[in-house]
């Protein structure tokens, strides 16, 4: 009985509302969408990844729940405001977005309403280099984490793209990764990470220190 009614509640919690999007690369719709975000005001932002070689499509959509466009923004080549291969969106507090681009290997950080206002990060192993950037999470003081998936790591900076940290390194002991994708925060600054070669989440206090 005890169970029933557990499943009867998290049924409830994760009822189903609607979808939106559409398979097209016209007004609101996504092309292999990767990632989606919401503002503070509400906003959301889907970042769509496209079809390698096909640069008609990487580039972020505006809408909100009801459906309402707001337009899109991004688009492909390695000037600013643009990438190749997006794999992440992240939203500050003040309503700026952050696009990570897996293929350039840097931040591409946009105002909300889509353009362009600055972007960091160059390949490599050193402090703000990446090697393939993924997920991003803000904490609640703005703090920005960026799995950096070939480096095995974790990085911090300030939403301005200041370093402040970094944890992990390969292998598949504890605190270790390999090849880290999905990242979240906690409303008490925990991270999350989705450990994708050891197939598995590890949690790290705000300073990289492992939990579990």
């Amino acid at each position: 009985m005890t169970s029933s009614v557990a499943s009867t509640n998290q049924t409830d919690f994760l009822k189903y509302s609607h979808t939106i999007g559409l398979c097209t690369m016209d007004g609101r719709g996504f092309m292999f969408p990767s990632d989606t975000a919401i503002g503070p005001e509400g906003r959301i932002y889907t970042v769509s990844r496209g079809l390698v070689g096909d640069s008609r499509t990487q580039r972020v959509t505006a809408y909100d729940l009801d459906s309402a466009f707001f337009g899109t923004f991004g688009s492909f080549g390695e000037d600013e405001g643009q990438f190749k291969l997006p794999s992440a969106i992240a939203v500050d507090s003040d309503g700026h977005v952050y696009v990570a681009d897996e293929y350039s290997h840097r931040i591409n950080i946009f105002d909300s309403e889509g353009k362009p206002v600055g972007s960091w990060g160059s390949k490599g192993v050193g402090e703000g280099q990446f090697n393939g950037p993924s997920g991003m999470a803000f904490d609640g003081e703005d703090h920005l984490y960026v799995s950096d998936h070939r480096n095995h790591r974790i990085q911090k900076f300030t939403k301005d793209g200041a370093f402040v940290l970094s944890f992990g390194s390969e292998g598949d002991g504890e605190g270790k990764l390999n090849l880290p994708w999905g990242v979240a925060v906690n409303g008490g600054d925990e991270v999350y990470v989705a450990d994708w070669r050891n197939d598995r989440i590890s949690k790290y206090s705000s300073d990289g220190k492992f939990l579990r």
